[in-house]
């Protein structure tokens, strides 16, 4: 039996919440084996819902200047979808026949950060408009394997592009006193998993892919 599988933590314009309010899932092109998993003859696969048992044969692919996995926004509204939630596809090949199967990660407690120019953006401000007080929020969390203060405070509501319809939040992000924003990247994402017992700071695997046998 040959398993492949892609595994992508979503962001809110993938699922529904941007501008074009589109359902997809965007690959980047550093997926090698993407077109292996999505090979010609399977550009629109049926999915068995693992979460469910159900089948989803809405997913369409597309390739060209973007690699993307269409037809997502059933799955997303009927498992209330957040930024920062992993979807996980898989094909299994057994010699007779190819299956592939979709499933969730869900991050109920966690907080998703997306670095910009101007701050920090975030992607489920729900989650934290519970936390803060007084445009502030602080505690202890775990960040790079050591233990500190983190602190996040809002900064401004500003337009990321001269053309955007809406403004958008942005704070600032610290660890015992240092601003943080240089650990990362343009574009790249913080998760502050927030439960009770385990705080922990750190930088998103957007995107994961495995093969193996059995």
């Amino acid at each position: 039996m040959k398993i492949q599988q892609f595994i992508k933590s979503l962001n809110n314009t993938e699922i529904g919440k941007g501008g074009t309010h589109e359902s997809y899932v965007l690959v980047s092109k550093k997926v090698e084996n993407i077109g292996n998993i999505f090979d010609p003859a399977n550009q629109h696969p049926t999915f068995i819902n693992l979460k469910n048992g159900g089948i989803l044969d809405s997913v369409h692919i597309t390739s060209g200047r973007e690699f993307r996995i269409n037809g997502l926004g059933d799955f997303y509204r009927n498992n209330n979808v957040n930024a920062g939630d992993e979807i996980v596809f898989e094909r299994q090949d057994d010699g007779i026949k190819t299956e592939f199967f979709i499933n969730l990660n869900t991050k109920e407690n966690s907080i998703i950060f997306q670095k910009n120019s101007r701050g920090f953006e975030v992607l489920n401000p729900d989650r934290l408009d519970l936390l803060m007080s007084a445009n502030r929020y602080q505690d202890e969390v775990s960040y790079n394997g050591r233990s500190g203060l983190f602190v996040i405070q809002f900064i401004e509501s500003a337009k990321k592009r001269s053309d955007s319809p809406d403004e958008t939040d942005f704070y600032s992000i610290s660890f015992n006193g240092q601003d943080i924003l240089n650990d990362l990247k343009s574009n790249e994402y913080l998760e502050l998993s927030n439960s009770i017992t385990n705080k922990i700071l750190k930088k998103v695997v957007v995107w994961q892919s495995y093969e193996f046998n059995l």
